[in-house]
């Protein structure tokens, strides 16, 4: 009766990531006495095969530098419509931040011996094999952010929310990837009650064959596009790859850049749909004429205003509707006149395209198209963008990623630097920051 209801609570506080990452009811149970136990039962169902490099015949340039494949055993047979155990652990060899990386692999006893050996590299000193990990660790990485009812957060800790990244067993790091013939689905999943993260994987089609070989699917998006194929290129033989970008030039992908991205109203309305303001304009007073011995009431959800706003005309309150001064954290979506009336607020309407770096950088590219003029170093790539010449050039990865591989490649081809600031949207102070010279590092971190 308790492991019923232990179950019950498994269902209840997993029921999200059960129904997001698309897992078949029937494979609930056992999942959650896979997870519970700890029970790591592949070995008893798929083998590690040796690769052979010269073997092209299943899209073997998505599978560069991978040392093994996984294939079932003989008489195994899974099917995922009856088959209640054919949901599998794959236990994570290594979880980490990017700021950790370089350490991890200089401190951690062991683990630069398993990654290079599970990458392929073989390097002539320590030092140099580094580097090679730093570098192939991008065809393994998966990643995942805890959300706040996995962790104890502590008040304005953003930190809490940056991404984890991590390469899963030997096991895990051999399936091969498969636009076409991808037999199993793999994803990671949180387990509540011993606070671990697990990958799973489960087959999405009948596997009755001996010793068939198991694929999944790097990038989940099946539809044809531009954009599913550069995010593909980090499995990519890195001759294939260039070839792929170089065929994109300019010149011969002129409608790939006429895209203005700067010209989309979506991406602004998006950012204030809900905002309530005056349409039309409200005169006020130019100045307020203060009384020196008012107390002024203020509401905030700034611990710092909290501790050391001590002065005695102010008096911190509760209740934003009785508040003279509004300043707050969170993001104001009010402002009418005949709601906000004489209150003093820390934010205005639309202050979003200067405070959101994303919408910075395009109203900047806004400004040069109304008022700038061509770049001075003549590059068309940069012309055409649009980026004026007193902002680093910046690419919004959720839209222009396509955009952004063909430009790399093309300043690589002309031996220009190549080093990039990478942030990302959703974190502040610097938060997550990455700075490289690697397309694939620069193409896998939007997923995190």
């Amino acid at each position: 009766m308790a492991d019923n209801d232990e179950y019950d609570r498994f269902l209840q506080t997993h029921e999200f990531q059960l129904l997001v990452n698309n897992i078949p009811k029937h494979f609930y149970r056992r999942l959650y006495e896979k997870m519970k136990n700890e029970i790591f039962d592949s070995g008893s169902y798929f083998q590690l095969c040796p690769a052979d490099d010269d073997d092209e015949e299943l899209e073997g340039t998505y599978n560069a530098e991978r040392r093994y494949y996984v294939s079932t055993l003989q008489d195994i047979v899974l099917d995922p419509h009856n088959d209640e155990n054919a949901i599998f652990l794959i236990d994570h060899a290594w979880t980490y931040r990017i700021k950790d990386a370089r350490n991890n692999l200089t401190t951690i006893p062991t683990l630069y011996e398993r990654m290079a050996s599970l990458m392929n590299i073989d390097a002539e000193t320590k030092e140099d094999g580094i580097e090679l990990v730093l570098q192939r660790m991008w065809k393994y990485n998966q990643t995942y952010t805890l959300t706040s009812t996995q962790v104890e957060t502590q008040r304005d800790c953003e930190e809490t929310y940056e991404p984890y990244w991590y390469i899963m067993d030997e096991l895990g790091s051999s399936i091969r990837h498969s636009n076409t013939n991808a037999n199993v689905c793999c994803t990671s999943f949180f387990f509540g009650p011993s606070q671990t993260m697990f990958s799973i994987f489960y087959p999405i089609v009948r596997i009755d064959q001996p010793y068939t070989e198991i694929f999944r699917n790097f990038v989940y998006d099946n539809n044809e596009t531009l954009d599913r194929s550069i995010r593909l290129l980090p499995w990519k033989h890195l001759h294939a790859r260039k070839t792929f970008l170089r065929h994109l030039t300019i010149e011969n992908s002129s409608e790939l850049f006429n895209q203005k991205l700067q010209n989309s109203l979506e991406i602004f309305e998006k950012c204030h749909q809900h905002d309530l303001y005056d349409k039309k304009q409200i005169l006020m007073n130019d100045s307020i004429e203060i009384d020196q011995d008012r107390v002024w009431k203020v509401y905030t959800d700034h611990e710092l205003v909290t501790q050391y706003l001590n002065d005695k005309h102010y008096q911190l309150i509760d209740d934003p509707d009785q508040a003279d001064i509004l300043f707050v954290m969170k993001q104001l979506n009010e402002f009418r006149h005949e709601t906000i009336e004489n209150k003093l607020i820390s934010q205005f309407p639309f202050e979003n395209i200067i405070t959101n770096k994303e919408l910075l950088a395009l109203t900047a590219r806004r400004w040069k198209s109304l008022y700038g003029s061509s770049t001075s170093d003549n590059d068309p790539y940069i012309d055409s963008h649009g980026s004026p010449p007193w902002l680093a050039t910046t690419f919004n990865l959720t839209y222009e990623l396509s955009q952004f591989a063909v430009y790399f490649q093309y300043r690589e081809d002309q031996q220009l630097d190549n080093t990039w600031i990478v942030k990302p949207i959703n974190l502040t102070r610097s938060i997550d920051m990455s700075v490289t010279n690697s397309l694939d590092m620069i193409i896998r971190l939007p997923e995190s």
